[in-house]
């Protein structure tokens, strides 16, 4: 079958549009430098004032629950830890990326939710004892950006692709039925130009097909179950049945030992913190 677009010339072209901020470059730079201190990485931060609010909300919000508040970036870097700080400031671009890139064609209000659903949902089930908990963190956040540069650069033929009137087909299938790639690699693939670390990009691209993800196979079992169980969560927000949650594949669940019951709790506390993420990250 011939398809219409190319995925390699959506990323050239769309992915020019959607980069990550300069701070976040500079804060990879400080962040891989063994040299680097927690002072030029504080230093560098507060000269963003929005930044350094958005950090501070979220070390302090229930995505840690640290048991006395923090109050400044140096205290910050010191309960998180520098690359994990890193991480979160890419967390909080991703509203301002996706906000820039937003249009007529697809509502970005309902995209971001699911985004912010999946991110929670993730690191609910990492665990607060799992070093990728900040990772598969902004892995959920940024699961959909792949959408948006599909969608500046074919319109009509991205609409065709993700029609939500066509409830006899699963997404990620029609996806590549019609476009030959699911928004999922192509979310992987503009994440690839970022040159962020694999641990971010991996479970993105195999969030529906995990048991190919090879060493990244937990943390893309984690972002299957958390990306579906998101899907039904808007469902169910909007009236509709919940069908997404019989697709999360047995090996997924059996893999991080997760039982119907808990999926129940996670999404639970999910609809909890929903509220308080989703106004850390405004759009």
């Amino acid at each position: 079958m011939t398809h219409l677009i190319d995925l390699k010339k959506v990323i050239e072209i769309s992915g020019a549009l959607l980069t990550l901020p300069d701070i976040c470059l500079q804060l990879k730079r400080i962040a891989d430098d063994p040299n680097s201190s927690t002072d030029d990485l504080s230093e560098l931060i507060v000269k963003d004032p929005a930044l350094t609010a958005r950090l501070l909300k979220l070390v302090n919000s229930s995505l840690y629950y640290f048991p006395k508040q923090i109050s400044s970036l140096s205290q910050a870097i010191t309960f998180v830890g520098t690359k994990q700080l890193y991480t979160l400031a890419i967390a909080t671009s991703a509203a301002s990326i996706i906000r820039a890139a937003g249009g007529s064609y697809i509502e970005l209000k309902t995209l971001w939710k699911h985004s912010v659903y999946s991110a929670l949902i993730a690191q609910d089930i990492a665990g607060q004892k799992n070093n990728n908990k900040e990772s598969l963190f902004v892995s959920g956040l940024l699961c959909n950006i792949g959408t948006l540069a599909v969608v500046k650069y074919a319109p009509d033929i991205a609409m065709s692709a993700i029609d939500p009137l066509n409830n006899n087909q699963l997404p990620w299938k029609r996806e590549k039925e019609v476009l030959g790639f699911s928004m999922a690699e192509a979310s992987a693939s503009l994440l690839d130009t970022w040159n962020l670390p694999d641990e971010i990009i991996a479970p993105i691209r195999y969030q529906h097909s995990p048991i190919n993800a090879q060493e990244h196979t937990l943390s893309s079992c984690i972002l299957h179950i958390a990306t579906r169980l998101a899907s039904d969560m808007l469902r169910a927000e909007q009236g509709q049945d919940q069908k997404f949650r019989k697709t999360i594949e047995e090996y997924s669940l059996t893999t991080k030992g997760l039982s119907q019951e808990d999926l129940d709790t996670v999404m639970a506390k999910t609809n909890e913190a929903g509220p308080e993420m989703l106004s850390i990250f405004t759009l």
